[in-house]
This record gives C-alpha cells, sequence and structure tokens, in this order.
C-alpha cells in the first residue's frame, strides 16, 4: 500500500469515527428516554443514563389514561387544518400555475415572501388578531392558524407541480368540453396524488409538534391542549416532575406518527423525490 493510499484510508477512517460519534449523540437521548420510561421515580433518580431492572409498565397505562384525550384533540385539529390548507393552496397553485391574470407574477412573488418572514416575527400580532376575531381557548385559533400558515409553502409546491404538466393534456381535455374545473378535478389533483400526500404528512408532523402556540392560544381551557403542549401540562405541572412519566408521555405521543410513518412513507418519499425532479 502506497503512502497516498494510507493517507486516504486514513481520512476515511477518521470520517467514519466522526460520523459515528454525531449518530451517537443523536440517538443516545432517545435511547435515555426510552429505557427512562420504563422505570420508576427511584429508579430514574439512581440512575437516569443507564437501562434498570425491573421494567415498570405502569408508566405506560397512566401515560395512554392522561393522554388520550389530548391526542383526539390534536387528530380533530391536525385533520381540520389540513383540510383546509388543500381546500385553499390546491385552487389558488392552479390559477398561478395555468392561468393568467393581471399582477400574477407579483402577487405570488408576495405569497413566497411570506416564507421568508420568521414566524416568532409575528407570534404576538397574529395572537392579537385570532384572540380578537375567533377568541381563545378555542379550537379555531388552533385550526385557523395551521390554515394560513402551511397554504403558503403548499401553493409554493404546487404550483410548480401544476405548471409542470403537459399542456396538450389540458388542450385535449377542452377540446373534449372541460372547463377549467374539470381539468383541475380530473388531471391535476390525480397526477399530484404523491405530493398532496407529501403535504399532509408534513402538515400533520407539524401540529403534532407544535408546543408554542397552543400554549399560547390555549391559556386557561388546558382540555383543548393539543399533545405536545399538553404532555408538559400533565407531566411536569401536575405531577411534581415524573421525569419517567414524561418518557412514557413522549412514547405513547409517537404512536400515531409511527403508524402514519410506516403507512406513509411510500408516498412520502415518492412526493420528495417528485418534487426534486420537478424543480
Amino acid at each position: 500500500m502506497t503512502k497516498k493510499h494510507r493517507k486516504i484510508h486514513l481520512g476515511q477512517f477518521f470520517a467514519n469515527l466522526v460520523l459515528m460519534i454525531i449518530v451517537a449523540l443523536m440517538f443516545y437521548p432517545l435511547l435515555v428516554a426510552i429505557w427512562g420510561a420504563f422505570k420508576s421515580n427511584a429508579q430514574f433518580q439512581v440512575n437516569k443514563w443507564l437501562p434498570a431492572l425491573p421494567l415498570n409498565f405502569t408508566n405506560f397505562f397512566v401515560a395512554i389514561k392522561s393522554l388520550y384525550r389530548y391526542i383526539l384533540n390534536t387528530i380533530i385539529v391536525g385533520v381540520l387544518g389540513t383540510a383546509g390548507v388543500l381546500l385553499v393552496s390546491c385552487p389558488a397553485a392552479y390559477a398561478f400555475a395555468r392561468k393568467k391574470f393581471p399582477g400574477k407574477q407579483i402577487l405570488f412573488m408576495l405569497v413566497i415572501g411570506l416564507m421568508m418572514i420568521p414566524a416568532i416575527m409575528t407570534l404576538v400580532p397574529s395572537f392579537m388578531l385570532y384572540k380578537k376575531l375567533v377568541g381563545t381557548n378555542t379550537y379555531s385559533i388552533l385550526i385557523i392558524p395551521i390554515i394560513t400558515g402551511g397554504s403558503v409553502f403548499a401553493v409554493f409546491l404546487l404550483r410548480s407541480f401544476f405548471a409542470s404538466i403537459d399542456e396538450g393534456i389540458f388542450e385535449a381535455a377542452r377540446i373534449d368540453g372541460a372547463n377549467d374545473f374539470m381539468c383541475f378535478i380530473k388531471i391535476c389533483l390525480p397526477l399530484s396524488m404523491p405530493i398532496l400526500l407529501t403535504l399532509i404528512i408534513m402538515q400533520l408532523n407539524g401540529v403534532w409538534n407544535d408546543y408554542l402556540w397552543p400554549m399560547i392560544a390555549i391559556p386557561t381551557d388546558t382540555s383543548k391542549l393539543t399533545i405536545a403542549a399538553a404532555i408538559k401540562k400533565e407531566f411536569l405541572s401536575g405531577n411534581a416532575g415524573s421525569y419517567p412519566l414524561l418518557f412514557s408521555g413522549y412514547l405513547v405521543s409517537t404512536i400515531p406518527m409511527i403508524f402514519l410513518f410506516i403507512f406513509g412513507n411510500k408516498y412520502y418519499v415518492e412526493g420528495l423525490n417528485s418534487s426534486a425532479i420537478k424543480f
């Protein structure tokens, strides 16, 4: 082996070593949460960082009993919010992609510009606006921001898909008597199903992980909280900081997302690959 080859192998070894350390640092907190969920409070106080026996399954029964209402809240908010995003963004993206009207490019650039504004910058004004419109402690104040915020990215993504469809298909449909609505329903939506399913998964995942907005929008009626905010309320505030219960709550709350990933992974990857090709 030459000196040059030794240097290459040595460089690869250190690169792989760094990657292994990074992966370990990423996975170790997850492992701590998993085996921490099976500990009693006494076991956790004695040994926080390593597994312990015997396994304690009581935490999961407590977590399921405490969190099923909030999981249902999150499903309601996520489904209605995601449906609203698709209902708003699909026709808007079709108009930007296939129709001609004055100021289309300027309006589209303004929509895209909204993606560049940090969400934290509009947090307080948004709360003041939605509080005035629908009040706090309601499902509406959780659902409407999903629609208004999620539609911007959805329009940006769907417009590229709709614009990439061959114009000949639309011309053939118009010759057969199809109007714009029929072209939208019969051509654009079926052909864009992978990216629509990708958007659905992304929106539901965002709702499931949203912590800050529900804590602000639901200040008193905590029965309407979504899961990410409810876990803190149930297992840190209400149970004097029980970390094993907190970890078990995290694991229970991830079960719906795991099933969503299992059943939607194929379409999610297909949608991402398609979006990369279109762009």
